[in-house]
C-alpha cells in the first residue's frame, strides 16, 4: 500500500526516533524534535490511521507509538537514507581486519568487527560445499603428525594425529601423495566419509596411521559451521532487556542452532537479505530481526554474516557497515590474489 506524502514523514520520524531512543514516540515528540509543519492534532490523527493500517503499534493505552513490523519494514524498502559510517568506524573496521590468514580467519574476524561496531550478535555461517584443494602431513614427532587441509575457498584447517607406533618419513610422504590422488576435489564435508573408503580400498597397508588421521580428520570436519560472535554485555545494556525474562529469551534464541538455521534459509542470496520479526515465521524471532550479508570470493558464494537483533536497530548503519565490510573483503581477497600471482 502506498501511503501519502504526510504519513511518510510521520513514520519516518516516529521509526527513527524509537530506533534512537528506544521510547515509544508522541505527536508532541514529533512537532518539538523533527518541527514537522502539521499540527499536534494533525500528527495524533495520522498517527491513529497509521496505527488502524498496521504501520504503528500502541504499546500501552496513553503511550506513544512504536514501528510494527510492517512499519519497519516500509521505512526500510522506502523511507530510509543510508548513513555514511564515522572515521572512528571505518579506522576501527580497517584496522581490526587485517587481512593476513586464510578466508575463513579473515571472515571471523569481519564477524566478530560487526558485532563490535553494531553491538548486535552476529552469526558467521560458511558455505559447506567446499572441496578439497590439497592435504599435507608433516612429521612433527615420531608419534605425533600434523594434517594440514587447504580447501578450494581458500579455508585452511588443521589437526593432529597421536600414533601409537613412530612412522617412516618415506610412509608420510607416499601417504600424502596418494591422500591427495583420490582426495582432492571432495566435499570437506564428505571428506571423512571418502577417506574411509580410500582406507578400505587402497590403503590397508597404512590402516595404522591412517585410523587416526581419519579420527582427526572427521572431529574437525563435524565441528559447527555457524559462528556466533556475541558482545554480550552489550546487548545486555539494550534498554529492550531491562527485563530479565526479555534477555534471557533472546540469549537462549541466539543460542538455538535450529532457529538461527532455519531463519538464515530464509534470507535472500546476492547481497543483502532482511527479515523483520513475524516475517521469519518463528515465534522465538518476532521480536528480532535478522540483517545478512552474502559473501563471494572468484564470484561464488562462499559464506554469509548476519546480524541478529531486536526489530530496533539502526538499520542504516547496520547496512553501511556490512556493504563496506564486504567491499573491504573483496578487496582483500583482491590483494591476496596479486600478491600470490
Amino acid at each position: 500500500m502506498n501511503l501519502d506524502d504526510r504519513k511518510k514523514k510521520i513514520l519516518s520520524s516516529v521509526v527513527e526516533d524509537y530506533i534512537s531512543s528506544a521510547e515509544p514516540v508522541g505527536s508532541k515528540t514529533l512537532v518539538d524534535k523533527y518541527h514537522l509543519e502539521y499540527s499536534s492534532a494533525t500528527i495524533r490523527n495520522e498517527m491513529k490511521l497509521l496505527e488502524e493500517q498496521g504501520y504503528l503499534e500502541q504499546p500501552h493505552v496513553s503511550a506513544g507509538r512504536i514501528p510494527s513490523t510492517k512499519g519497519y519494514r516500509y521505512y526500510v524498502d522506502n523511507l530510509m537514507k543510508e548513513k555514511k559510517l564515522s572515521m572512528v568506524d571505518i579506522n576501527y573496521i580497517d584496522n581490526s581486519i587485517t587481512g593476513f590468514g586464510d578466508t575463513e580467519k579473515l571472515l571471523e574476524q569481519a564477524a566478530d568487527v560487526i558485532s563490535k561496531v553494531l553491538t548486535r550478535p552476529t552469526v558467521l555461517t560458511l558455505k559447506k560445499q567446499d572441496l578439497l584443494e590439497n592435504i599435507k602431513i608433516v612429521k612433527v614427532s615420531d608419534k605425533l603428525l600434523l594434517i594440514i587441509i587447504l580447501s578450494q575457498n581458500g579455508t585452511v584447517k588443521d589437526c593432529f594425529a597421536k600414533l601409537t607406533d613412530s612412522v617412516q618419513d618415506q610412509t608420510i610422504e607416499e601417504l600424502t601423495e596418494i591422500l591427495n590422488k583420490n582426495l582432492v576435489g571432495t566435499p570437506l564435508e564428505n571428506l571423512s566419509l571418502v577417506l574411509n573408503n580410500v582406507i578400505a580400498k587402497e590403503l590397508t597397508a597404512f590402516s595404522f596411521v591412517l585410523d587416526k588421521i581419519c579420527e582427526s580428520i572427521k572431529y574437525e570436519m563435524s565441528k559447527e559451521q555457524k559462528k556466533l560472535s556475541a558482545n554480550v554485555e552489550s546487548i545486555l545494556e539494550l534498554p529492550e532487556f531491562s527485563d530479565v525474562e526479555k534477555a534471557k529469551n533472546f540469549v537462549n534464541m541466539i543460542s538455538t542452532k535450529e532457529v538461527i538455521d532455519e531463519a538464515l534459509e530464509k534470507t535472500k542470496s546476492n547481497g543483502l537479505g532482511i527479515i523483520i520479526g513475524s516475517e521469519s515465521k518463528e515465534v522465538m524471532l518476532k521480536d528480532c530481526s535478522i540483517i545478512s550479508l552474502d559473501i563471494e570470493k572468484d564470484n561464488k558464494h562462499i559464506g554469509k554474516i548476519s546480524v541478529i537483533s531486536p526489530k530496533r536497530i539502526d538499520y542504516s548503519k547496520t547496512i553501511s557497515t556490512l556493504k563496506y565490510i564486504n567491499t573491504k573483503f573483496k578487496n582483500l581477497l583482491l590483494n591476496d590474489k596479486d600478491e600470490g600471482g
